[in-house]
């Protein structure tokens, strides 16, 4: 009877609370959403290492990242505020792609899609030892926040540099400031999330 009423009293909270009881509550990060979208078939080995990298960048920042395949269910759910597409290319996608070799992603932040070249970001790795699927992570975290802060730019250093380098040495992180206004984007503006 006890443990009767405890789940009832624990489904009354959560309803008048707005949330679901058996959610996940303690986690308040602010989340959004990546549709990940593989036509580099080399990459698809380096996809894990990748998502955990980004996941990683975004989570010291106080941010979680879900991640979607393309093709997968693509409804927005709740606490959802902001989806982003990410295209993962190769060089048989040369129209698509800036012609300067040493581009290694752009972002469209109108249209809420990143495109990632697989090819250089792989080659540009194992020039400098480095394992290409943590350093594709760090290019991914940084084409994802050209659409998360598209007036935000370039930075001295860190993932927001205008030139990435493939150094473990150097910790791919957002300065505080980056973290905050990334923050404060995904908890102000949830307007975008239908994309």
């Amino acid at each position: 009877m006890a443990r009767t009423f405890h789940v009832i009293l624990t489904l009354v909270a959560g309803v008048l609370a707005g949330t679901n009881a058996f959610a996940q509550g303690s986690d308040r990060r602010p989340v959004f959403e990546v549709v990940l979208d593989n036509h580099a078939p080399a990459g698809a080995a380096e996809i894990g290492t990748a998502r955990a990298r980004t996941e990683y960048i975004f989570e010291a920042a106080g941010i979680r990242v879900a991640w979607l395949l393309k093709g997968e269910d693509l409804r927005v759910p709740a606490g959802v505020e902001e989806r982003i597409h990410l295209v993962l290319i190769d060089e048989s996608a040369g129209r698509l792609v800036p012609s300067d070799p040493r581009t290694l992603g752009f972002a469209l932040p109108a249209a809420g899609r990143v495109y990632v070249h697989y090819d250089r970001i792989h080659a540009l790795a194992r020039e400098h030892g480095v394992q290409p699927g943590w350093f594709l992570g760090v290019v991914m975290a940084h084409e994802l926040v050209h659409v998360l802060l598209p007036r935000a730019g370039h930075a001295g250093d860190g993932v927001m540099a205008r030139s990435l380098r493939p150094d473990p040495a150097v910790p791919a992180a957002f300065t505080r400031m980056e973290a905050q206004s990334l923050r404060d984007r995904l908890r102000g503006e949830a307007t975008l999330a239908r994309r």
